[in-house]
Order: C-alpha cells, then sequence, then structure tokens
C-alpha cells in the first residue's frame, strides 16, 4: 500500500472539487455526489489493499450514506463485523483506519456485530444513522441481516417520530427558536438542513423509501413541496459548499466573517443593495420556506379526526390543530387568510394550523393582492385580532410565518429576512418587529407584572392596546430604504390604517409613535435630564400624558427586543427618570427657574441636613464655599452629603475615593484630589483597565482647585472582589507622580468584516453656554480614556460625558470647553475633529 500515492489521488478530488464550484456553484449537487462516489472508489481500493476478510463489510452512514459530502464533511462509516469477533479483527481494522486518516480523510467510524447493533439500536442518532446506512463493500448478507434488525427494533412509527420532533425542538430551542439569527448555522438552525433532513426521516422511517422522491409516489409530498425541497437544499448546499472552501475545514455557520466572501463566490452583486444583504435576505427566506414545509409535512404524522370542535362553517378544532372545513375555503372567501389566525389567538391553546390547511393555504396565497388590506371585512378581523387579550403574539408569528403578514401589509414584505447590518441588532427586521410585539404584550398579562412593573402598571390603563402594537408593527417597517426610516415608516402606517376605520386621532397616534420612535432613547441618554429645557423640550414634542406613555412602553419594548445584552439598570433608570420627569412637567407646566433660585434650594436643604447628620456646620461651610454654581446644580443634596462623608473619613489623603450602589443601580465611584492636568484620561483608564463599563462621568473643580469627579460604572462581578476605592486611590498616586501617557487602543469586539465610519457632531449647550460633542464609533478597549486623552492634549476642559453603548458600537456625548472656560471656536472643532479620526 503506497500511502503517498493515495494522499495525492485525495488531495488532487478536493482540489478539483473546488475549482470546479468555484466556476460554477450550481452544480454543487453533482459535485455533493461526485466526491461520496470517488470516495467510495477509494475506500475500496484501501479495503482491498488491506486484504480485510471477506467475512466483514464496509458500510456508509450518515450523510455519506445519503451521498451527501460536502468538501469537508465527515465521512462517518460502518465495520460491520461477525458476532463476538471484535478481537479477531482489532489489529487489520486499526492499521485500515490509521491509514485513512493518513490519507487525510476526515473519518468517524463504528465498529459493531449484529449484538452491538441490537444493543445501540435504542439511541436515536444510532437508529437514524443505520436507517440511512449502504454498503460499500464486503459481505453483503451481514450488511441485509443488519437492516432488518433496524426495523424489527422497538422504534415505531409513531415513537420514531415522536422522538425526532423532541430532537427537533430540542435543537432549535439552541438557535432561540429562529431562522433569524444575524450569524445563523445552515444546517442545526431553524428553517436549515437538519429540517430537511428531519422530514426525510420520519417519511423514510415510515413508507421505507430510500430517496425523497419516492416520497411524491407515496403521496406524502406534492410535486411543489418536492421541487421546494429540493430547490431549498440546493441552496443550502451551495451555500455550505462555499463556505468550507472560505474555511478551509469542515464549517456550518454563516458568521459575519464569511458572509461577504460567499455572496462573492455565489455570484452576487452590488445593486441598489449591497451584495451580502442580498445574500442573506436568500438565505433567510430559503430558511423561511424550508421550515413552513417542515411544519406541514411533520404535522401529517400527528394529525387525528379525533376530538373535533367546530369554530364555525369553515373551520374546526382536531387534535389540536385547525383545520379546513373545504379546500375551497380560501377561495371562496378571501377574508379566511386572517380569520384563521384569529381563531388561533381567540383558542390559543391549539398546537397550530393543520398540514393540510397550510398546503392549501400555500397554494391559494396569490389571492392576497396589493388592495386586500383595504377590504372591510379583512382589516375589521385583523384590528380584532390585535385586540385579542391573548394568543396575538402567537398568532402575528405564524402570519408572518406562512407568508400571510408580508402580503396583508404590503410594506413588511420588504423588511421579512432583511438583515440590520449594524452591530446593535441581533436579528433580521422582522424577527426583531415580532419581538418587539412579544415585549408589548408581556406589559399586558398579569403574570409578568413583576418584570417591568413601571410598564405593566401603566399598560392596565390603556383603553385601546391595539394601536400600540400597530406601532410596533410600523416602527421599523422603512429599514433598507435609504432615508430616515422613522419618517418614511410613518408615512405607511398612516397610508395603511386609513383604510381600517379607525378615528384619526388614533392614526394620528400610531403614525407619531412610529416618527418619534428613537425620541426618547435619544434624549435619556444622550441628554441631561436634570436640565429643565431638556425636559421643557421634550415635553412639547410628546405633547400628552396619553403619548408619554405609548412611547415609553415602545422604546423599553424595542431596546429589549434588540440583542439581549443591550438593556441594563442604567437605560431602565434614565428612563424611568425621563418619563417621571415629563409627566410631572405635562401635568404641572411649571416655569423654569433661575439658577440663582436653584442653588438657593439646594443650599438650603443642605444645611439643614448637615446639622442633622452631625457634621461640622464651620468645616462643611469652608468646602462649600469654594464650589462654583455649577455643582449645585448637577448634584442633589444626599450626593453632596455623601461628597462630605469622603472629604471627612479620607481627610488626610491627597487622593480620597469613595464609591456607592446609586438610586440608579450603577456604581458611582466619586475622587477627590488636588487638580493636575490630564488627571481624567488617567482616572478612566484605571477604571477601563478594571474591565469595568462606563456610563456616566461628572467632571468639575473647584476654585481651590480641588477636582470632584463622578464616574458611574455598570455594575459587575468584578466589583464583588476588588477594592475598588484602594486599586483607585493607588493607582492613581502612582499616575500623578509619575506621569503617565495613553494605554494603546484594542478591539474589543472582532467585526472587522462591517464598516464602521466615525461620525462626530458638534453643537452648542446653551443651559451651560458648553461645546457639546457627540462621538459615534465603534467600541475599543481604552476608548474614553483615549478620547480623554485628546482633551488633554488639546488643553480642552471636559465638565460632563454621557456614555452609550449600542451593542458593539457607543455614541458617547462630552460637553467641553476650551482654555479659556468658552465654547469651542470653529477652528478649534476642526481641530477636534482631525485628533479623533487620526486617533481613534
Amino acid at each position: 500500500m503506497q500511502l503517498e500515492v493515495f494522499k495525492e489521488k485525495y488531495q488532487a478530488l478536493q482540489s478539483s472539487l473546488e475549482v470546479d464550484f468555484l466556476k460554477k456553484p450550481d452544480a454543487v449537487k453533482a459535485l455533493v455526489q461526485r466526491r461520496s462516489d470517488e470516495i467510495d472508489s477509494l475506500l475500496c481500493d484501501i479495503w482491498r489493499g488491506f486484504e480485510v476478510s471477506n467475512q466483514l463489510c464496509l458500510a456508509a452512514v450518515g450523510g455519506y450514506g445519503r451521498r451527501e459530502l460536502h468538501l469537508y464533511s465527515d465521512i462517518d462509516l460502518l465495520i460491520l463485523i461477525p458476532s463476538g469477533s471484535h478481537n479477531v479483527h482489532q489489529e487489520n481494522l486499526s492499521k485500515f483506519l490509521t491509514f485513512l486518516w493518513d490519507v487525510g480523510l476526515e473519518v468517524g467510524h463504528a465498529t459493531r456485530d449484529i449484538t452491538d447493533c441490537v444493543a445501540n439500536i435504542h439511541d436515536l442518532s444510532v437508529a437514524t444513522n443505520l436507517l440511512e446506512s449502504r454498503i460499500l463493500i464486503g459481505k453483503e448478507s451481514l450488511f441485509l441481516r443488519m437492516k432488518v434488525v433496524i426495523k424489527s427494533n422497538d422504534w415505531s412509527s409513531r415513537s420514531f417520530f415522536v422522538g425526532k420532533q423532541k430532537e427537533q425542538h430540542e435543537r432549535h430551542l439552541n438557535y432561540s427558536n429562529t431562522a433569524y439569527n444575524l450569524e445563523p448555522n445552515l444546517k442545526e438552525s431553524p428553517g436549515g438542513l437538519r429540517d430537511i433532513q428531519t422530514v426525510a426521516w420520519v417519511a423514510k422511517w415510515y413508507f421505507d423509501v430510500d430517496l425523497l422522491s419516492d416520497l411524491v409516489e407515496k403521496e406524502y409530498l406534492t410535486q411543489g413541496e418536492y421541487d421546494l425541497l429540493i430547490e431549498a437544499q440546493s441552496f443550502l448546499w451551495k451555500v455550505r459548499f462555499a463556505l468550507h472552501i472560505i474555511a478551509q475545514r469542515r464549517e456550518d455557520r454563516v458568521a459575519f466573517q464569511y458572509q461577504r466572501k460567499v455572496a462573492s463566490v455565489l455570484g452576487y452583486e452590488e445593486g441598489d443593495s449591497i451584495a451580502v444583504e442580498q445574500f442573506m435576505r436568500d438565505y433567510y427566506q430559503t430558511a423561511t420556506k424550508v421550515a413552513r414545509l417542515n411544519d406541514i409535512l411533520l404535522q401529517l404524522f400527528e394529525e387525528s379526526v379525533l376530538h373535533v370542535q367546530h369554530l364555525n362553517a369553515r373551520f374546526v378544532i382536531s387534535h389540536g390543530y385547525i383545520y379546513m372545513t373545504d379546500s375551497k375555503v380560501f377561495a371562496k372567501q378571501p377574508s379566511a387568510f386572517i380569520e384563521i389566525f384569529l381563531l388561533v389567538a381567540k383558542h390559543n391553546y391549539v398546537s397550530g394550523i393543520s398540514a393540510d390547511t397550510l398546503r392549501q393555504m400555500q397554494k391559494d396565497i396569490d389571492l392576497i393582492g396589493e388592495n386586500y388590506y383595504k377590504k372591510r371585512q379583512n382589516n375589521r378581523l385583523f384590528i380584532e385580532l390585535l385586540q385579542q387579550k391573548q394568543g396575538v403574539n402567537k398568532a402575528l408569528k405564524l402570519m408572518n410565518r406562512y407568508g400571510v403578514l408580508e402580503r396583508y401589509i404590503p410594506a413588511f414584505g420588504k423588511i421579512t429576512g432583511l438583515m440590520q447590518y449594524d452591530l446593535f441588532h441581533a436579528y433580521t427586521v422582522d424577527q426583531h418587529t415580532l419581538f418587539v410585539i412579544r415585549n408589548l404584550r408581556r406589559f399586558f398579562i398579569g403574570e409578568f407584572a413583576q418584570e417591568f412593573a413601571l410598564c405593566s402598571e401603566i399598560a392596565t390603563d390603556i383603553v385601546k392596546p391595539e394601536l400600540l402594537f400597530l406601532a410596533g408593527l410600523f416602527h421599523d417597517i422603512a429599514k433598507g430604504r435609504g432615508g430616515d426610516h422613522a419618517t418614511l415608516g410613518a408615512k405607511d402606517a398612516q397610508d395603511f390604517l386609513k383604510h381600517h376605520s379607525l378615528k384619526a386621532k388614533d392614526v394620528a397616534l400610531v403614525s407619531s409613535l412610529v416618527e418619534q420612535h428613537l425620541l426618547m432613547t435619544q434624549v435619556a441618554q444622550k441628554q441631561d435630564l436634570d436640565d429643565f429645557d431638556v425636559i421643557e423640550q421634550f415635553a412639547k414634542t410628546v405633547k400628552s400624558v396619553e403619548f408619554l406613555e405609548f412611547l415609553y412602553l415602545l422604546t423599553v419594548a424595542d431596546i429589549r427586543a434588540t440583542k439581549e445584552d443591550l438593556w441594563n439598570s442604567w437605560k431602565d433608570s434614565l428612563l424611568k427618570k425621563l418619563f417621571y420627569k415629563t409627566k410631572e412637567h405635562l401635568q404641572k407646566t411649571p416655569k423654569a427657574p433661575s439658577i440663582t433660585a436653584q442653588v438657593k434650594v439646594v443650599k438650603q436643604a443642605l444645611a439643614k441636613a448637615v446639622i442633622q447628620q452631625g457634621y461640622d456646620r464651620q468645616k462643611a461651610d469652608v468646602m462649600l464655599d469654594t464650589l462654583p454654581k455649577d455643582y449645585f446644580l448637577r448634584y442633589q443634596v444626599d450626593d453632596i452629603l455623601w461628597h462630605l462623608q469622603c472629604l471627612t473619613r479620607q481627610s488626610g489623603k491627597a487622593i480620597k475615593v469613595l464609591s456607592r450602589l446609586s438610586e440608579h443601580n450603577v456604581v458611582d465611584i466619586f475622587v477627590h484630589s488636588e487638580d493636575s492636568k490630564g488627571l481624567f484620561f488617567k482616572l478612566v483608564s484605571i477604571i477601563e483597565k478594571l474591565g469595568l463599563d462606563i456610563v456616566d462621568a461628572k467632571i468639575l473643580t473647584s476654585k481651590d482647585n480641588k477636582t470632584y469627579n463622578t464616574i458611574s460604572v455598570l455594575q459587575d462581578e468584578i466589583l464583588e472582589h476588588t477594592n475598588i476605592n484602594k486599586v483607585i486611590e493607588e493607582e492613581l498616586t502612582q499616575l500623578v507622580q509619575s506621569g503617565a501617557d495613553v494605554k494603546q487602543m484594542s478591539d474589543k469586539y472582532a467585526h472587522y468584516h462591517f464598516d464602521h465610519k466615525m461620525e462626530i457632531t458638534f453643537s452648542h449647550n446653551d443651559t451651560w453656554n458648553l461645546t457639546e460633542v457627540e462621538v459615534n464609533v465603534i467600541d475599543k478597549q481604552g476608548l474614553l480614556s483615549n478620547i480623554a486623552y485628546i482633551f488633554y492634549q488639546l488643553d480642552f476642559h471636559l465638565v460632563n460625558a454621557r456614555i452609550s453603548t449600542m451593542g458593539e458600537r457607543v455614541e458617547d456625548v462630552f460637553f467641553i470647553s476650551n482654555a479659556d472656560n468658552k465654547p469651542l471656536s470653529k477652528l478649534e472643532q476642526q481641530t477636534l475633529s482631525q485628533y479623533l479620526q487620526e486617533k481613534l
């Protein structure tokens, strides 16, 4: 046996397959089968070369058994041996397998006799593998005995189906039960290759056939369904083969780093939308079709005529599924396309819609034309669906899954499977939208009342929840078209809802919610909520408490539907603060207080508190007299008392540090010291090095050149086993004494395949007479300290900062002045912009 000869043969095969695929990706089926056939030949030659006993046989199992071998797919083998002969053949078979690995073949194998097969057949994966086995070489009678053993075991068609159904359910849960993750697994995700294989496995077990095409003859598959499965399989195969070439190994995850290259290999070109978006949209649409058909075909094994519940002349419930009573129900009464989902919502205990009914729905779906949503009966049923006390989210998810939602709301079709090519949405636009509806629905369900108490409290007083759900459906509906999606979406909502017999004010409410759905987030995370003018301007925009309540619920639901780690206690507290302050403003319409009056109120309250808590009044006055008016505007009485506590306890230290859990559920770190140039960036670099996420910063210098800096960070496990006060005090002392340079930034997230343009905007803050700088950029380790270092280099004074992380992107707002404590000039703004662009 000449190892090098076989290695060269195998390498030549792999190279040839790669070249042929790149020339013609549509030939993927032939290439997959060709690799299988060529490896059949290679294995048989090697088997003969080792002169393995003719009492054994070699069989292909799993994907190899189906003759489906992609470029780097594992080669799964079963070696069948006579009963009780393991020791006899062990040495020779070990040499045979070692030779295969030396050739370069990725082999998975099992050596079994018939007794072993019987002992392991209870394992569903073993049963499935053996189901698809085929003999390559050796004793055929032994192989046929094994096949008989498979079918004569304890796996009935019912138990095999239930096992596969459970297996699929658990697999789908691993992928959040959605095909629309931005880095889907084309094999294991819902709508992937495993879903096609599951259909085939169940049907093959029941009908005892080998090929999918045989299922058409058995009338289990229609010709159209078979064609759809083959088309979907071909597309997924092309993607998989391309992934193998790009990764140069077995790879099933359509990760960001591969998506652009796969799109290029498969011939997608830049057009109205970028090539990668076209490719991913085709992927999601293919996965949706597979998921639909998987639902239909698996239900055919589960349906029963028992326990029929008549709903009306058109539909019944049987064995947990809704059935049509007449195959022409959709043709005779097209409103049934909406009515059936209304029934799903009303009877929330049903498992879904029956396979035959889904089949008919797909056949007749073109009856839903562009004017369908304008018909009175159709839109009446749709609004009634949204008004249900239960099942709304489930019904809308099924409407989307079976292609009815995108046809009923024409604009929704444009976002179905649309990838949001940013770093803070984890789902496609349509799936994100449905998650928003799910979140909104939970506010109205008693069992979730403690999850978001304020949201649930507001929801109890909302008379027309359907208006909120409509706003949720339309809030991102104009994504991907260019232009302001909120403005375009508001127009879409108006055009759609004017045909739904809603009152004009209700249509206006929904349209305005869509147009303003980002406003509350932007104000809460980027502006000073203690600034009267900020609250007044926001109140003027929202106009009413009703609109404010709707907007608050939509905002919370929207943020929580983007990405699991995007919502945190800081965002929660900011939104609540904005909500309560604005509500009070709308109800009382207060006048703007003068700065002098505000400072006076704080100082009077403080004077009483100082005496009550036993502080030395004289020492306190000495400290407070050194502080500018800004200090009393930016800190509450409790904060000032906390500062006094720090200064009193640590009076002998040059650098004083104290931390506490704030009312906003973040950790405030207060640092007091002699001011020195670059102090802030040094402080921030220490906090960043600890791995803490900064969300807010207040920077203030007293008349006697003392700093009063408060940095707010998110709670973290690090704080539980780190003496944060001591670490900051020691390291900051060392940096101040020795001087320090800023650390090199490192990428926090490895998303190089995304395009990220830094956005820098300048504006004037009238309240503080400062320049407001907003920096939007991808997050990096050390980003904030580098920005602070740039301010230090240019001799700009940082007064306040709002740090907002949106997924892997930050949107930070800084309030700064120049060396003369004045707003930045145009030239200074240009210089700062240039520094930021060059160094970040």
